[in-house]
């Protein structure tokens, strides 16, 4: 029944987020009509067609208070039924609303896989541009930044009365590409084909003032001037050329100077590594696999060495497990009971050792014993909570232990110094070609990103150039050679005696859990249980001490992961300044359950 309670909600909302993700629409045409009146007032009248792949209940219009002084007389229809002005959500009613920078009217309606036209209506007060001569309309009649592509348009501007065609000047502003604009005695009219979603469609077009009725306007800008704005459309169409000149003297590079600037990347971490990184020679030390220990340095010591100069948290489980090992701590196997989640499991409890062994601890090593011993203060407690509570505390005190293991690991002098200045020439030298390479980006195209990536990527390289003193790389080497040789241990290469102690540098070392259990799996002796002394299992647990010792290290693991990542307002028209730039979309309306 709690199943059924489970499953039931869940198939619930699939079949709902189905049905929501196969609706869609699409904007095939726009049409719109701004006639001009003798007031110098606009008119706009736009014929939106969505076409509808399952169930939509609205639709919005937003227009940017931008370009104009007033907006009224705001209407929605569909053929020749108008819908109602009232705050419903009703079909067939809309709802206009404003913020500080936009004006939205929304619509509502009923459609299913269908073909749908609506019409938004509205008149503007000084949207036009009145000059003593000349009269200027810059309007944005589809704006950028839509949900969708629109199929094809057509833009309509008439004219309060007619005149020869040599009186009216026009600039095609639409970012589309393929938009045509022509002039007649009555207006201007712009087609244009696919509107991609980042594009617009815009028209600046000058008339003669002299077409208002006097008396019905005023001068609004006195200073337009006819033949100042022809000079500055002529300027700005020398600029286009020059720009479009500048553009293919640019592309025809692109390519030549994105291939120098990958080989100079190249060429910089080439030559830095060769001089500050390349590795000592270990030709009298073995690579071959072995499992004889090199030496006794501590795990979370060579454990740094092993992984790039990072202390992770595996290095503090194996200093733990060391501390237990030695004593220190006791680790104690118990059974958790089934339930309908899980199945039974082991928990492991770690404990302070009442009788503590009588020997020095490393300052890094006091620490996590302080640590455990505070975190046990009253008595035992299961290893996954060692690490919980407040993570931002144990986050804290775990870096300051990493910084302890670091200023240990930094005395034994296994990194060569000198090797960062190799990393510092590197860096700067790709932060310049980086620099380049944006730069070469903006002027010419895409093209340039690769050589973006390769410099990024020499960049992250930088770390390959720090190397080990000659000391350092044989010391990595012949951990490297006992590394691989635990990997592929058996009862026929190991010696029983230091399994425990291979088991602890082998959590140290990274390996994996697979790893771990073929380590100790295949080494045990069920008659050696004192092998792992300080991992006592429970009373009839199936796990030996070994492989409970393989469970907690995963488990130890899992916990600990989280130290490895804890490190406008409106105004009237003015000269040159669009207005406009309508965008909107349509949806579906939630509905209770």
């Amino acid at each position: 029944m709690n199943l059924y309670r489970i499953l039931l909600p869940l198939l619930i909302f699939f079949i709902s987020a189905n049905e929501i993700f196969a609706q869609d629409y699409s904007l095939p045409e726009i049409n719109v009509q701004a006639t001009i009146l003798n007031d110098g007032r606009v008119q706009i009248q736009e014929s939106r067609t969505y076409s509808y792949r399952g169930s939509f209940s609205w639709a919005d219009y937003r227009l940017p208070k931008q370009g104009f002084s007033e907006i009224r007389d705001i209407r929605v229809s569909e053929g020749d039924d108008f819908y109602n002005n009232e705050n419903s959500e009703e079909p067939g009613t809309f709802s206009v609303s404003e913020s500080d920078d936009l004006i939205v009217i929304k619509w509502h309606y009923d459609a299913t896989d269908e073909i749908r036209t609506f019409t938004i209506h509205y008149e503007l007060e000084s949207a036009i541009s009145i000059g003593p001569e000349y009269s200027e309309f810059y309007w944005i009649f589809i704006g950028d930044g839509r949900d969708k592509v629109v199929g094809n348009s057509k833009v309509t501007i008439q004219l309060p009365g007619q005149t020869s065609a040599d009186s009216l000047y026009s600039w095609n502003y639409s970012s589309a590409s393929d938009s045509e604009l022509i002039e007649s005695e009555s207006g201007f009219s712009l087609t244009s084909g696919r509107v991609n979603r980042n594009q617009n469609v815009a028209i600046r077009a000058l008339f003669p003032t002299n077409l208002f009725q006097s008396g019905l306007i005023e001068i609004s800008d006195p200073n337009l001037n006819l033949e100042e704005i022809v000079q500055e459309e002529a300027e700005y169409d020398e600029m286009l050329q020059r720009q479009a000149e500048r553009d293919a003297f640019f592309a025809e590079i692109a390519t030549p100077v994105t291939i120098l600037l990958s080989l100079l990347s190249f060429g910089i971490f080439f030559i830095c590594y060769r001089r500050f990184g390349k590795r000592h020679s270990t030709a009298t030390i073995s690579d071959r696999e072995t499992v004889m220990l090199p030496d006794r340095t501590p795990p979370a010591i060579i454990g740094r060495l092993m992984s790039s100069r990072h202390t992770t948290g595996n290095h503090l489980v194996a200093t733990i497990f060391d501390l237990a090992r030695r004593g220190w701590f006791e680790i104690e196997e118990q059974e958790k009971e089934s339930s309908f989640l899980s199945s039974a499991k082991s928990e492991f409890f770690i404990s302070v050792s009442e009788k503590e062994p009588d020997e020095e601890l490393h300052e890094w090593e006091q620490m996590v014993y302080s640590f455990v011993k505070s975190r046990t203060h009253l008595g035992s407690t299961s290893f996954e909570k060692l690490f919980s509570g407040s993570s931002s505390k144990v986050t804290k005190w775990f870096n300051k232990w990493k910084k302890e293991v670091k200023q240990v690991f930094d005395e034994k002098n296994w990194i060569d110094q000198s090797s960062y200045t190799g990393v510092y020439i590197n860096v700067a030298g790709q932060i310049i070609i980086d620099i380049a390479a944006i730069i070469l980006l903006i002027l010419a195209g895409p093209i340039a990103i690769v050589a973006i990536i390769i410099s990024f990527l020499f960049m992250m390289a930088s770390i390959a150039i720090i190397r080990h003193t000659k000391e350092g790389e044989e010391m990595f080497q012949r951990w490297k050679a006992y590394r691989d040789g635990l990997k592929n241990a058996d009862e026929r290469t190991i010696r029983m005696e230091l399994l425990d102690v291979h088991f602890v540098y082998a959590t140290a070392l990274h390996l994996s859990k697979k790893q771990l259990d073929n380590l100790i799996q295949s080494s045990y002796d069920t008659n050696t249980d004192h092998l792992f002394h300080w991992i006592k299992t429970n009373r009839g647990s199936s796990h030996s001490p070994a492989t409970a010792a393989a469970a907690f290290a995963t488990l130890a693991s899992t916990s600990s992961s989280s130290f490895s990542s804890a490190s406008g307002s409106s105004s009237g028209a003015s000269t040159g300044s669009a207005g406009g730039g309508a965008t909107g979309g349509a949806g579906q309306k939630l509905r209770p359950a």
